[in-house]
């Protein structure tokens, strides 16, 4: 089966993305042979294409598929391989993914899919040939605070390539080159990037771009909260998007607890964000013990004046929780209205929004496989209806996926920003209270004069010399669409 490229390519900034992984989403109703052995649960490519529909329902516009090479025996997530070539059986077959491929491009959808180029499978046959010793570096365990030692020491004490290599780089470029003909998918997650060093992923980046072309995507995983830091291999290592892992770690901070609530003791956020991080440099800790002191929405205002770190920022990716940290709903208290809150503000900011498998149906669960759970597809129908709901807006409203953002309002409990692209306008507000506020917003240009109306319960707004008053329910997000007149 030859692959099928989408008949009409559109702006990634157009997309919702959703993660899957694997083994955790769905196990093909089709599926033969013996029962999973413990850590997998069983989940395929064919489980996988029987959920396109519910998916489609959602309105998610692209997949994120974990890694599919053959992994060793307990590498249910795909990060360890020990092929590079070959679909891992429990998964499925190549036709069976190249199939799952031209089924989502059939539906309009575009696939991502992930690569491991920082490692091998600690299994791997090459990591134990003696010819293939200078494959790899011999760096040992990473100091953390060192750059050198980042991309040349073991994650994990897992075989780290020597990317600087000519024959090792030309491996893994030809191997990615392989994977894209041989399925035809629209973009690549790239694991690890910070590290394996910026020189490779620039020429990376040229050698995927000449293959697929430039509305190809290559979204990379940087797992520091730090702008300058992560804005770098944007700019000089030419990969397209990255992670926004900045807005994640505000989100969580932010919106996690009542703006009155304060927060969790020093040593209980230390032993937590410890559990969570370890990969974490010390300023990178305290940072977020500061922010977490208390739930002030004014940290939105701090992220939001390092985004000139950035040379694109609209291709960024938003995200709220992944399968490498706790879920939302684990660390909110209460859990759904803040979800709620928290995914309006994800599908209203911009860049391109990464929704994780099972935060429609409110899954939870801490790291080390916690937050990993098996799908559930009979779990939150509100939640799922809500998400649907804002998707579909996001779809609908210009701004909300291309245009401007600016910065209105804040202040401890609400905050409040606006998208404008030169059809419509949106207004995002939020309210960390556990009361009632409200608030009177200045509004600016096009925005003053505008005729608003409340996206969800249709309630309409006209500001008066350019300022909009407005009431706010406890622990919500409200959505203003405006019409520039």
């Amino acid at each position: 089966m030859s692959p099928v490229p989408l008949s009409l390519p559109r702006p990634w900034a157009d997309d919702v993305v959703y993660m899957i992984l694997i083994d955790r989403f769905h196990r093909g109703s089709r599926t033969t042979g013996p029962a999973p052995e413990p850590p997998f649960h069983g989940g395929n490519l064919a489980g996988i294409r029987e959920k396109l529909d519910t998916l489609e329902d959602l309105g998610v516009t692209a997949l994120w598929l974990s890694p599919v090479y053959a992994n060793q025996k307990d590498g249910y997530h795909g990060y360890w391989p020990v092929d590079f070539t070959s679909v891992d059986p429990r998964f499925g077959t190549m036709e069976e993914l190249k199939a799952l491929v031209k089924e989502c491009h059939r539906r309009g959808m575009k696939v991502l899919l992930d690569l491991v180029l920082n490692h091998a499978g600690y299994d791997h046959p090459m990591a134990k040939d003696p010819a293939k010793r200078g494959w790899f570096h011999q760096g040992g365990q990473i100091h953390w605070v060192d750059q050198r030692s980042l991309e040349r020491g073991s994650l994990h004490g897992l075989p780290d390539f020597a990317h600087e290599k000519e024959e090792v780089a030309c491996f893994l470029i030809d191997n990615a080159l392989w994977w894209l003909k041989q399925t035809g998918v629209d973009g690549f997650r790239l694991d690890a990037v910070k590290h394996v060093p910026v020189s490779f992923w620039k020429r990376f980046s040229l050698e995927a771009h000449k293959a697929a072309g430039k509305d190809f995507l290559l979204l990379g995983e940087v797992l520091r909260g730090v702008p300058r830091y992560i804005a770098r291999y944007q700019r000089e290592a030419g990969i397209d998007s990255l992670f926004d892992v900045p807005f994640a770690d505000t989100v969580r901070s932010a919106l996690c607890r009542d703006a009155e609530e304060p927060g969790p003791g020093l040593l209980a956020r230390l032993s937590e964000l410890w559990r969570e991080y370890r990969t974490m440099l010390l300023n990178e800790i305290l940072r977020k013990l500061a922010a977490s002191r208390s739930s002030d929405l004014r940290w939105f205002s701090a992220l939001w004046r390092e985004e000139r770190a950035y040379e694109r920022p609209e291709l960024l990716a938003p995200f709220i929780d992944n399968h490498d940290m706790s879920r939302f709903a684990t660390e909110a208290r209460p859990s759904k209205p803040r979800l709620e809150m928290a995914l309006a503000l994800l599908m209203t900011w911009r860049g391109i929004p990464i929704l994780t498998y099972g935060t429609e149906c409110c899954l939870a669960g801490r790291t080390h496989g916690a937050n990993r759970s098996p799908m559930r597809f009979d779990g939150d129908p509100e939640l799922y209806a809500f998400l649907r709901a804002l998707i579909r807006l996001r779809r609908s409203v210009p701004a909300l996926r291309t245009g401007g953002q600016k910065e209105i309002f804040a202040d401890k409990e609400v905050y409040a920003f606006l998208r404008e692209s030169p059809e419509s306008l949106a207004l995002t507000v939020l309210n960390n209270s556990r009361l009632h506020q409200r608030r009177t917003l200045d509004l600016p240009g096009k925005a003053a004069s505008a005729d608003w109306k409340d996206a969800f319960t249709g309630e309409a707004f006209r500001p008066e010399r350019g300022v909009l008053g407005m009431r706010l329910e406890p622990r919500s997000a409200r959505i203003l669409l405006g019409r520039p007149t």
